[in-house]
């Protein structure tokens, strides 16, 4: 895939999430297990990994039970209802901890199971795992929605997201790509933001609350977006396929955690 595609991929993504995030829960973890998906199908292909179907496939159990442990742990049996009163503010990364864990086990037996002599063991365990961190991390916007934010937290920052990628999409070089992302996607969290108090779904929160949000979500925002890209450009993979679906997944599956964390410090 083209670096515009894959950017492309990325801010198609972003808006998913957001919209999903206005709707039910349910909803919005089957977005993000997408998401999770899409980073999983190509994870060991663009780290080069051994054993890659194994590894792809491990990622893959972990962006599946991620959501669905955000989800019965924040809503319990309230997973039709839309945001129901009872669960906002009551948002927490609880049960994650315990899927990263088991997802540790699970990479720890895939390598027991390999029958290819296990070579570059060291690098096939820490790139799976890191893998199945993003995976895991991503679940975080699952959350985000039942914080005091609401989902206006989730638009503000995966406009960032977006916006960050489509610079990045651009035909100037990394070292022009990396400091334009970063303004882009401040420019955008603090647009958003604005937008949000304007409309009056900031509820709880006052304005520099929320602009304070938008800027931090929007630079973390071009910061990965960018790091993503060079990560891409000299990897010998980078441009296939399957590694461009990870390299397009990533940003937004990583922005969940930040979103969840600038979120809860600075609007409660």
């Amino acid at each position: 895939m083209t670096t515009s595609a894959t950017a492309a991929t990325t801010a198609a993504l972003a808006v998913v999430v957001a919209v999903a995030a206005f709707g039910p829960p349910l909803l919005l973890a089957l977005a993000v297990a997408v998401v999770g998906l899409l980073l999983a199908a190509g994870w060991a292909e663009l780290l080069e990994l051994p054993a890659r179907r194994g590894s792809d496939l491990v990622v893959a159990l972990a962006a599946l039970a991620a959501p669905v442990a955000a989800l019965v742990g924040t809503h319990g049996a309230g997973l039709s209802a839309a945001r129901p009163d009872a669960a906002v503010g009551s948002g927490t990364l609880a049960s994650l901890p315990g899927v990263a864990a088991l997802a540790l086990l699970v990479a720890f037996v895939h390598q027991l199971l390999r029958t290819d002599g296990r070579p570059r063991l060291v690098e096939s365990v820490t790139g799976t795992v890191t893998g199945q961190a993003c995976a895991v991390l991503a679940a975080s916007w699952v959350v985000v929605p039942s914080t005091f934010a609401g989902p206006a937290l989730a638009a503000v920052v995966l406009a960032a997201v977006a916006a960050a990628a489509l610079v990045c999409a651009g035909p100037w070089p990394l070292r022009v790509a990396g400091p334009l992302s970063l303004l882009a996607g401040a420019a955008t969290g603090w647009l958003a933001s604005l937008l949000v108090d304007l409309a009056g779904a900031g509820v709880g929160a006052s304005q520099t609350a929320w602009t304070v949000t938008g800027v931090l979500t929007g630079l973390g925002a071009g910061l990965l977006t960018a790091g993503w890209r060079a990560h891409a450009a000299r990897t010998p993979t980078g441009r296939t396929v399957q590694a461009s679906l990870a390299v397009a997944a990533a940003p937004v599956a990583l922005a969940g955690a930040g979103a969840y964390v600038v979120g809860r410090l600075v609007i409660g």
